[in-house]
């Protein structure tokens, strides 16, 4: 009976502990059921903390660091910046079971309850790093329901990220003093050096400050610090985080009472890419910081010197060929300099580009056919429909080869050609290597864009100049490490973007300053300079192999200074920085592409030789492409044996005449002679019983523009002037007003008449029949 008795007991014992397991398991279910329901009712987001935003160099340097949108610095730090003896030191000092607990520790809640009950006031706290983070995410008065509060939230913490992410975000988010929040952020104020580079008492000043970040902060009260700092070194002795000797060290360590200033180095571009949406608070950009400091300091050095001219500031780009990556990017000569507007960037600022889109141009013509580089033109006065260029000297040299042209920079040949090719095709071809201003004006630019008469910005133009490095294929810049490349356009051949490399290699040239001209030290460099009209804007922009550098210069606000052009002040300092970046000035150059080749060709005319050509040079041309007629720098002409009258085949008598060869110039080329009185070979008149029309071109009227309206002064008796150029053995032409002659000049003579309101067809006659006609209207005012 007695056994039975036991074992009945034994079955009742068992089944109350099963129904109490039972109980457990099911108030755990349905605690965790509440949990969940809780939950789902009330999510804990951490995505909302606005973080500080950081923008890095290439090497992982920060460049700069900007106030969050709350305006605290509240820099985030990756987890490859956070030592494990700084993690150790705040899980020992704040919270050792971290890694054990479900976010709240019952042990530490026990505690906490028993010693405050047993005081009589709170001596012993029992908050997690998991409740600090929910405190510091949602902050709410000490009161117990808010701290039952920050116990659940804790648990929705522990719920929805690792460990590692909590106390990631927890470093990240410690209050130390003022408006700094974050381990990263308290490092580079308080020490000047990045988290993953303190030392073991800076660790510990750390992980103090945050209990009473507004006391113990640096600065504030020095002892006070001190003696928490040395109090928590020493209970850190035989943890394993630090050797005996490196506490000791620490304990005697002094540590400064400054806050030090946040990086703040390339200001304009950090700006720049602030604004621009990321993914993350933390931008890597392409920026090779040690150019970069280089780069600024020789652009401060410079621009020192210019100011003497009241030349103020200057900007500069630095580009890497082959990845399309900014290495240095200044906006100013200093960024704080208000009496300068140094906030401005030069970089995006939209100037006047001068003679910088001359390079495409020439490059274009070399695609097109019309031109190789030995190729003879003419460099004399022109009227393009109303519009008259001026070379930038204000001389004119008459016959200049192609190569010469774009090396002296000269406008009147620039323009001529961009007649040729039509200014609708440069400027879409322009649109397509980015120039952005020009893409939204192009159908208002005329002839003049070549010349400047357009906005650009310093980063279109070396973005242009980096194409010709690249064999004429263009790729927008990159500023951000991780950016993906941008598509890429062709802008001209390989072999354009050699020819026009080859042109502006030349030391030869009027805008090499004058100091440069016995250097023995010049870098080995493609480069062109640019002024624009009214000295606003100096320009100088070059190349090799690995890098396109682009210098701009002048006042922000736009004002003209005399002394100001491309050469004087943007190229020496274009020079010290490829001196900067390219020390060794390595020889390895562009080697001439598959799709061009070499010929033999007259020196007179740049084009293929015939058999009177005895002067002949080597130029590079595009096969299939460049002009391939022969030359005709001289044309046989019938005179008469005193060689005073010129015969063609209609009016040859059967004797008494002969065969010379005779210059074959451009009929404006012969009338810049005639007005410069510069002695040139004449062929004579022609045989004025002549039965036939000659061929050739009509005389060109030059004062007067076709269709245009002239405006006269009543009362002035002004006067319009008739001007004309013609060609070689014309030695009479014949004005007409109104289809009646008015009167017979030479080609080269001035011919004036008073006009009166109302329509004009002015004709001009030459002595072989040949005729051109404009067409004017002049009003009285």
């Amino acid at each position: 009976m007695e056994k039975e008795h036991i074992r009945k007991l034994w079955s009742l014992t068992e089944i109350r502990a099963v129904r109490g397991i039972l109980t457990l398991i099911l108030l755990f279910v349905f605690a965790f059921l509440v949990f969940l329901t809780l939950d789902f009712a009330f999510p804990f987001n951490t995505k909302h903390v606005r973080w500080s935003k950081a923008i890095y160099a290439a090497d992982g340097t920060m460049l700069h660091g900007f106030l969050s949108e709350d305006h605290k610095w509240r820099l985030f730090a990756g987890e490859e910046e956070i030592t494990p003896e700084l993690k150790k030191s705040f899980l020992l000092k704040e919270d050792r079971w971290f890694y054990y607990h479900p976010g709240v520790n019952p042990a530490a809640l026990v505690r906490a309850v028993v010693m405050n009950t047993v005081k009589g006031r709170r001596t012993s706290g029992a908050s997690t790093i998991n409740m600090q983070l929910a405190r510091l995410l949602d902050p709410a008065p000490r009161t117990l329901p808010n701290k039952l509060k920050e116990m659940f939230r804790a648990l929705q913490l522990e719920w929805h990220y690792s460990k590692d992410e909590i106390l990631l975000t927890y470093l990240n988010l410690l209050p130390y003093g003022s408006n700094i929040e974050g381990v990263k952020s308290a490092s580079l104020l308080y020490f000047g050096q990045d988290p993953d580079a303190l030392s073991p008492a800076q660790v510990v000043m750390l992980t103090v400050i945050p209990n009473n970040p507004n006391a113990l902060r640096p600065g504030k009260d020095y002892h006070r610090l001190l003696s928490a700092r040395n109090h928590w070194l020493k209970k850190l002795k035989g943890k394993g985080i630090y050797g005996d000797a490196a506490i000791e060290d620490a304990l005697n360590e002094p540590f400064d009472r400054k806050r030090y200033p946040m990086p703040a180095s390339a200001s304009h571009l950090s700006l720049r890419l602030k604004n621009i949406p990321h993914k993350t608070p933390a931008v890597r950009s392409t920026i090779d910081l040690p150019l970069q400091n280089k780069v600024e300091t020789l652009v401060s050095n410079h621009v020192r010197i210019l100011r003497s001219m009241q030349i103020t500031n200057a900007a500069v780009l630095v580009v890497n060929n082959s990845t399309m990556e900014v290495l240095a990017y200044v906006g100013s000569a200093g960024f704080q300099e208000d009496l300068y507007q140094g906030q401005v960037d030069g970089i995006r600022a939209i100037r006047s580009p001068g003679s910088t889109l001359k390079p495409l141009l020439y490059a274009l013509a070399f695609d097109r056919g019309l031109v190789t580089p030995k190729m003879v033109i003419t460099d004399v006065p022109a009227n393009f429909s109303g519009y008259r260029p001026e070379n930038y000297d204000e001389n004119y040299r008459g016959k200049v080869t192609v190569e010469q042209a774009l090396a002296l920079s000269l406008n009147v040949p620039a323009v001529n050609l961009l007649d040729q090719l039509g200014a609708g095709e440069f400027t879409n071809l322009l649109s397509r290597g980015g120039f952005r201003w020009i893409s939204q004006n192009r159908k208002k630019l005329g002839l003049s864009v070549v010349l400047g008469g357009c906005g650009a910005t310093l980063e279109e133009i070396t973005a242009l100049f980096s194409a010709f490095a690249n064999q004429g294929v263009y790729r927008p810049v990159r500023y951000l490490k991780e950016e993906a490349e941008a598509g890429a356009d062709t802008l001209c051949s390989p072999g354009a973007a050699f020819m026009i490399t080859q042109i502006l290699t030349g030391l030869k040239r009027p805008d090499l300053p004058a100091q440069y001209l016995a250097a023995a030290d010049l870098p080995e460099i493609a480069w062109k300079t640019g002024t624009s009209y009214g000295r606003r804007d100096g320009w100088a922009v070059g190349y090799n192999r690995e890098y396109t550098v682009g210098v701009w210069t002048g006042n922000f606000q736009g004002n003209g200074i005399p002394e100001l052009n491309g050469a004087d002040c943007a190229v020496p300092l274009l020079f010290n920085i490829f001196r900067a970046i390219d020390q060794h000035n390595r020889s390895d150059w562009f080697a001439p592409p598959t799709d061009l080749d070499f010929r033999l060709v007259c020196s007179e005319s740049g084009m293929p030789p015939d058999t009177f050509c005895h002067h002949q040079v080597m130029d590079y041309f595009l096969p299939g492409i460049s002009p391939s007629i022969r030359c005709n720098h001289l044309q046989k002409k019938f005179v008469n044996s005193s060689e005073t009258m010129s015969y063609c085949r209609m009016c040859l008598p059967e004797k008494g005449y002969s065969e010379h060869w005779y210059p074959g110039y451009p009929a404006e080329l012969i009338a810049w002679y005639e007005e410069m009185q510069i002695p040139y070979v004449k062929e004579p008149p022609h045989n004025p019983d002549c039965p036939s029309l000659a061929g050739g071109k009509a005389p060109k009227i030059t004062s007067l523009t076709d269709g245009a309206e002239y405006l006269v002064i009543h009362g002035q008796k002004q006067e319009l002037m008739l001007g004309c150029s013609a060609e070689n053995g014309v030695s009479r032409v014949f004005w007409y007003l109104n289809d009646k002659l008015y009167k017979s000049a030479k080609p080269s003579e001035k011919v004036f008449f008073r006009p009166k309101a109302g329509s004009y067809k002015i004709s001009c006659s030459d002595d072989r029949g040949r005729n051109s006609d404009v067409f004017i209207k002049v009003s009285f005012i």
